[in-house]
């Protein structure tokens, strides 16, 4: 496959081409186009179905190779080095890590802005009606980064509503009845994007029950301002803090690594588009992957990452279950805190 970015647009994020089929696809072009993830596999040592992958002699798609058999490299190689093909010139988006202060951030190079922003709308969609709600986004600390994909993903979530009403909450008061009431008014349900504990301080702060029907996606985040929380003790604040029932607090799975999203609909599992894969890899030998249920390193296989890299290990502990849906339980112990979503699980 040539490296037109419109080509690969459509073909990552056609939902009926089989997820195997790509990501051989994606590896065989990663390998050859991605320095720094060749040098990595060729220091594992590749087994012979990879081989056969990355052959010329085999055609695009036609190996037999599992999605858990691709090398994850450590996410910390976007810390490290500049993550990019080797055909990418200046990309058009840099997203980086939240982080901590004096820690050092990753850095995310988007050569296509366009695959970013569609692999985000059509992942969302999937989960939630286009038309049926009105975002609005409480984002406090995140507005201060211009490089925040949180930020970048939700901007373009709001320019997708034709009546103007999703929009970024001011930060500067505590928003009042009428923020609601102007969605209600226009027939719309309220989807109220913002980080936990941003979430849990604007309660505090007084901000008046939502309106019925409302749903609440939290993001992760801003773990170093309170004490950590169960995911079972965060959704009871947050749906007790806003009038709403438990299963109206959602949650959403990104990192700046990531061209992709997860979406937790309220069940308390987090699913994936058909072009994000998770695996559960054994803590101790992530070239191994553990049986469903069982407890393990999160890897990411996101073929929207296709200039960039699509296969690597994060440092956040989780749980699958055989369908794909899984769990965040929390950061690997000696982690290196970070933005992303690391609440714990019971």
């Amino acid at each position: 496959m040539n490296t037109s970015r419109t080509a690969w647009r459509s073909f990552v994020i056609d939902p009926d081409i089989p997820f195997e089929e790509k990501a051989d696809v994606v590896f065989r072009h990663q390998y050859r186009h991605l320095p720094v993830y060749r040098n990595f596999c060729e220091g594992l040592g590749l087994d012979s179905s990879l081989r056969d992958a990355i052959s010329p002699a085999t055609p695009a798609g036609g190996a037999s190779v599992r999605p858990e058999e691709y090398p994850l490299m450590p996410i910390q190689v976007f810390r490290d080095t500049q993550v990019r093909a080797d055909y990418v010139g200046k990309p058009e988006m840099r997203f980086r890590s939240s982080g901590t202060t004096g820690s050092r951030r990753s850095t995310h190079h988007i050569a296509d802005s366009k695959l970013y922003l569609e692999s985000a709308w059509h992942g969302f969609t999937r989960f939630y009606p286009a038309d049926g709600f009105a975002i609005l986004a409480w984002l406090p600390g995140y507005m201060d980064n211009p490089e925040s994909s949180l930020v970048a993903m939700i901007d373009h979530f709001v320019r997708q509503d034709d009546c103007g009403l999703s929009r970024f909450l001011p930060l500067d008061r505590t928003p009042g009845q009428e923020a609601w009431e102007q969605v209600t008014a226009a027939g719309k349900r309220v989807m109220l994007f913002g980080a936990a504990f941003g979430l849990l301080d604007l309660i505090d702060a007084g901000a008046p029950n939502l309106p019925a029907g409302s749903v609440i996606v939290e993001t992760g985040g801003m773990k170093t301002r309170r004490r950590e929380l169960s995911k079972q003790e965060l959704r009871k604040q947050l749906a007790a803090g806003f009038g709403l029932p438990a299963d109206a607090v959602h949650s959403e799975y990104g990192m700046a690594e990531m061209c992709s999203q997860a979406w937790d609909p309220g069940t308390g599992w987090f699913r994936t588009p058909p072009w994000l894969r998770i695996s559960i890899r054994d803590a101790e030998n992530p070239l191994q992957t553990v049986p469903a249920g069982e407890q393990g390193l999160i890897g990411i296989i996101d073929l929207a990452n296709v200039h960039s890299l699509s296969f690597f290990l994060t440092q956040d502990m989780g749980i699958a279950r055989q369908d794909g849906t899984f769990q965040v339980l929390g950061r690997r112990d000696h982690a290196e805190l970070r933005g992303c979503n690391f609440l714990m699980e019971d």
